[in-house]
């Protein structure tokens, strides 16, 4: 009997972005648990948008080229797979944001629960919470789109998913990210300084986190790495799932 029987199989949409390489290169560092696909417009990153650290994890990838937004695409990449991850983003006008950051995800969680998959996991935003300063931002306002469609995947997915969730709300992620032409971009060089400030400064990190907005986003940035592994650790716990897994920024930097 094949090995691959007792694996896990893990599909993330979105996989050849930032966030999403980071979590195939977590669930492939437990090769012993974890098949991995990706289903993205583009299928597999290209050599110059793949930090150098995560190449031999991305090539046990199986990428899949696809719309998320194309319901037979969608169904035929989570035939077999046990759990989802979305990682589906991006920044433009509030109605592109909202399809892109809510409805992508969205139709995704709906699938998965007709396809049979166990859990679903989701990149969110630390700013995305009741009452939160960037759920209230007013339409008229950039940005608003990019909080309200993450703030209604959630929804969805706690709908969807009540007890086989994670949901993971960073801030700012930093750490080595290709960009093409431009390199290896070391973001945590900016990143982890200001995370300190957040954090780590005592009496001026508590003023700080007074400042509506900012202050939320100083005290939850979080190295990539940390999101991966918090959520393919989270994904993976056993038996422990009775009311799904919503971490916070300091959740996931310890991991």
């Amino acid at each position: 009997m094949s090995s691959n029987v007792l694996k896990k199989r893990l599909l993330i949409l979105g996989g050849n972005g930032y966030v999403g390489q980071n979590i195939c290169h977590a669930a492939l560092l437990q090769s012993d648990k974890y098949l991995v696909r990706s289903l993205s417009r583009s299928g597999p990153p290209s050599p110059s948008s793949t930090p150098p650290h995560l190449a031999s994890s991305l090539e046990q990838v199986e990428w899949i080229s696809g719309d998320v937004f194309d319901a037979s695409a969608r169904k035929d990449s989570m035939e077999g797979v046990d759990y989802v991850v979305s990682t589906i983003g991006a920044f433009g006008s509030n109605e592109f944001m909202q399809r892109i950051c809510g409805d992508a995800t969205i139709e995704a969680i709906l699938t998965a629960k007709e396809a049979g998959v166990k859990k679903f996991g989701f990149v969110s935003s630390a700013q995305v919470y009741e009452g939160s300063a960037g759920v209230k931002i007013p339409e008229s306002v950039p940005m608003h789109g990019y909080f309200q469609g993450k703030y209604r995947a959630e929804k969805e997915l706690v709908r969807g998913f009540p007890n086989n969730h994670v949901i993971l709300r960073p801030g700012f992620i930093y750490g080595p990210r290709a960009a093409g032409a431009l390199g290896i971009l070391p973001l945590h060089l900016l990143g982890a300084p200001l995370s300190f400030v957040g954090t780590g400064m005592g009496p001026v990190s508590k003023v700080i986190g007074r400042i509506p907005f900012v202050g939320k986003e100083m005290e939850s940035m979080v190295p990539v790495d940390s999101v991966g592994r918090a959520m393919v650790e989270s994904l993976g716990k056993e038996g422990e799932m009775d009311r799904g897994i919503t971490l916070e920024a300091e959740d996931i930097r310890r991991f």
